[in-house]
């Protein structure tokens, strides 16, 4: 198969997992709003932050290193090579994750009352944290896949995890929620981590049979593993740890610094959870796609960036850069003019309105940051990375801190949208001394925004005539929309068989 198929079935194989778990998550969702209510998930979202920490710590740059190298080993053949380096980067996250277990185990008490200000996250904690040596170690066994383009087994492991979450909270969530929130609270956190659990399990079970086949002879020694390795996931860890910190920062701040802008403390967990645990996902939603199109590229110009074969790396990434904008400026477009039907569709509630119409704006600038940082990592720009992700969290940490008791919600929005734009500019520049012809076309841009206009105008027109008219209707009419939006952009000429990454 050449590299170009192997990228489709890869994106494909994805995509089809990552949209199957977020319909999945979405069913979870709205089980979660109607059982926890928006306070509850408030409190729940809360305990995220230090689930996505630990991750970001201990796996994720470690996951993407194993990822890039057996890309590159695999290129030449060298089986023991990617070995050494898959080995000592398991052992590393162990180690790392079983730190990270016993301080959030035996410090829940302190880092609930002291740093969340909520004690109901409590037992939640304790829970959450013995699944962080399962999680750290899949992801870097996960990682290796990636590399190989094998990308069934970790699409796998997704839909795995997420049956088993689902089953579980549905099965435990009647007697945990007549003991209080609490308990809620934990039922939801103990699915999480008996879905880690799991897809870790059959991760190693896939991997078992592949270890004999990295036992081969290699130049690459132990030492050189090893450096290899810190060299390159270091910059990343602390990249993503930094950029989760400041995450977590922000987390914690938004419903303090909502109830300085006037709000009692069940009101602003209330509007944390809907935008954080309804209206953000479904604002993600499309990223499905996204995400598997990074995984499955990233591996691609990592290799092609080490031939220094910038004409393969333009044409990957221009593809993928078409891919995003396409879809990018259709979820806006969608989101603007029909935040209120899509919440009723999803939630049965329309209290997120305003916040999805907000989000909507800055959807194609949020999906872009996924394509530009998978590329540049397959570039190796680590480091670059690393200061994009720090500077944009300083950019919305600033608006949390010094705006949103002035302005509310909105000041948190607004930077979360110039933090976005900036990056992606920036990281467009550094992208551009890699490859040839980089960019996307301003006509296309405009061709995208005047078809997705057209159709939405349409669309509300249609659903104003006829009023409430139901969830059918609703999601016919936004199905419909988006299938015109397809047909406008192939007569236009923006869209074709040989548009997208091959």
């Amino acid at each position: 198969m050449t590299k170009g198929k192997t990228i489709i079935k890869g994106a494909f194989i994805l995509t089809l997992a990552n949209l199957v778990t977020r319909i999945m998550g979405f069913m979870y969702r709205v089980f979660m709003s109607k059982a926890l209510g928006a306070h509850g998930l408030g409190v729940f979202q809360l305990i995220m932050p230090v689930y996505m920490l630990v991750f970001s710590l201990c796996a994720s740059g470690l996951a993407t290193t194993v990822s890039n190298y057996t890309a590159a080993h695999a290129a030449n053949n060298d089986n023991g090579g990617i070995g050494k380096i898959l080995d000592f980067s398991v052992y590393l996250s162990l180690f790392l994750s079983l730190i990270a277990c016993m301080t959030v185990f035996f410090g829940a008490e302190a880092i609930s009352v002291n740093i969340l200000h909520e004690h109901n996250t409590f037992i939640a904690l304790r829970i959450i944290s013995l699944c962080f040596p399962f999680m750290c170690v899949g992801a870097v066994l996960r990682g290796y896949f990636y590399g190989l383009q094998k990308m069934s087994v970790p699409a796998a492991s997704q839909v795995l995890e997420q049956s088993i979450r689902i089953a579980l909270v549905y099965f435990l969530c009647d007697k945990m929620l007549a003991r209080g929130l609490k308990y809620a609270c934990a039922m939801a956190v103990m699915g999480m981590a008996c879905g880690e659990m799991a897809s870790f399990l059959f991760t190693l079970a896939v991997f078992m049979p592949h270890r004999k086949r990295l036992k081969t002879y290699t130049t690459l020694s132990d030492k050189a593993a090893a450096a290899a390795v810190i060299s390159a996931c270091v910059p990343l860890t602390l990249n993503r740890g930094i950029s989760s910190f400041l995450s977590t920062a922000e987390h914690i701040l938004i419903p303090s610094r909502l109830m300085l802008h006037g709000m009692t403390n069940e009101q602003a967990l209330s509007l944390f959870g809907g935008l954080c645990g309804m209206a953000a996902p479904l604002v993600m939603f499309p990223c499905s796609l996204l995400t598997a199109l990074a995984a499955a590229i990233m591996p691609a110009i990592s290799e092609f960036h080490a031939v220094q074969n910038k004409k393969a790396v333009a044409k990957t990434l221009n593809s993928a850069l078409l891919f995003t904008t396409v879809f990018g400026v259709l979820a806006s477009a969608v989101f603007i003019a029909f935040p209120r039907e899509i919440s009723l569709v999803v939630y049965g509630r329309d209290d997120i309105t305003p916040i999805l119409r907000l989000l909507g704006f800055i959807c194609p600038f949020l999906y872009t940051q996924v394509i530009m940082s998978a590329a540049l990592n397959g570039i190796n720009c680590q480091l670059y990375i690393f200061k994009m992700g720090l500077l944009g969290s300083a950019i919305t940490l600033f608006a949390v801190f010094f705006l949103m008791p002035r302005y509310g919600l909105h000041a948190y929005i607004a930077g979360w949208a110039v933090s976005a734009v900036i990056t992606n500019r920036l990281s467009a520049l550094r992208l551009a001394k890699a490859s040839d012809s980089f960019g996307t076309d301003v006509l296309t841009v405009f061709k995208c925004i005047v078809s997705a206009a057209l159709v939405s105008i349409c669309g509300v027109i249609f659903l104003r005539r006829f009023g409430n008219s139901g969830n059918i209707l609703r999601i016919c009419v936004i199905s419909c929309c988006c299938i015109f939006y397809f047909i406008l952009l192939k007569t236009l000429g923006v869209i074709s068989r040989d548009t997208f990454p091959k």
